[in-house]
C-alpha cells in the first residue's frame, strides 16, 4: 500500500489515514507537504510577530525608548519569530520523531507524518488564538483555551503562570491523537507509550514557558 501524506486526512480521518500509514510500504508528497507546513509555520509565527503576541513585556519598555530604539525592537521580534518558525517545526517533527523512534520500535518515517500531523493541528491552535490575543488585547498568559487564566488565582509566580497557559484545550486533543496513532505501530505496552508521549509534552511545555517568562526587553 502507497501512503499518501495528507495533514487534513491525518486530523479529520484519524481511523482511516492510521490503517493506511501502518499498513503503507512506500510514501508519497513527504516533500511537498513538509515545504507546506515550513511556509504555514513562517506565516503564522509572522503574523503573530507582526501583532506582538507573546512579547508583553517588550510593551513595558515601550516609554522608555526612542523611535528609532522601537522600531529595531519591533524588527528584532519579527525576526525571531520567523526564526522560531523554522526552529520550531524542525524540533517538534525531526527531533521528536526520533525522540520517539528511541522509546519504541516504530520506523522513523512514519513517526516524521505522524508528527508532520500533529504540528498541522499545532499551527491550527495558533492561527485560532491570534484573533483572540489581538482584538480582545490579550497576553500570552490569558489565553482563554489554557490554564494559564485558573493558574492566576492560585499562582504569583510568573513561570508557572506561563507553564500552565501552555496547556490548552488543544494541546490535550494534540496528545490524544498522537496517543490513538502510536499505540497502534508498536508493540509496546500502551501504558508505556503514554507516559512517553506525557512526558515529552511536559518537557516542552516547561521550555515554552521559560521562553515566555524571559523578560523581551533584557535583549532589547
Amino acid at each position: 500500500m502507497v501512503y499518501q501524506v495528507g495533514l487534513l486526512k491525518g486530523i479529520l480521518e484519524p481511523y482511516r489515514s492510521r490503517y493506511q500509514l501502518q499498513n503503507a510500504e512506500a510514501v508519497t508528497k513527504l516533500g511537498l507537504k513538509l515545504i507546506f507546513i515550513y511556509f504555514l509555520s513562517l506565516i503564522v509565527f509572522a503574523v503573530g510577530g507582526y501583532f506582538g503576541i507573546g512579547s508583553e513585556s517588550f510593551s513595558k519598555e515601550i516609554t522608555k525608548m526612542s523611535a528609532n530604539e522601537f522600531e529595531a525592537a519591533k524588527l528584532l521580534i519579527l525576526s525571531g519569530n520567523i526564526i522560531t518558525g523554522i526552529i520550531d517545526p524542525s524540533i517538534y517533527i525531526f527531533l521528536a520523531a526520533l525522540f520517539f523512534w528511541i522509546v519504541t520500535d516504530i520506523p522513523y518515517i512514519k513517526l516524521v507524518i505522524v508528527q508532520m500531523i500533529l504540528f498541522g493541528l499545532q499551527l491550527v491552535e495558533k492561527t485560532f488564538l491570534i484573533p483572540f490575543f489581538v482584538l480582545m488585547d490579550l497576553g500570552s498568559g490569558a489565553n482563554p483555551f489554557s490554564l494559564g487564566i485558573i493558574s492566576q488565582y492560585f499562582l504569583r509566580s510568573d513561570y508557572f503562570i506561563h507553564f500552565f497557559s501552555e496547556i490548552t484545550i488543544f494541546q490535550f486533543l494534540i496528545i490524544a491523537l498522537q496517543y490513538f496513532y502510536l499505540k497502534e505501530f508498536t508493540e509496546r505496552n500502551n501504558y508505556l507509550v503514554l507516559l512517553m508521549i506525557v512526558l515529552f509534552y511536559l518537557a516542552t511545555w516547561f521550555v515554552k514557558a521559560f521562553l515566555g517568562y524571559i523578560q523581551v526587553g533584557v535583549f532589547v
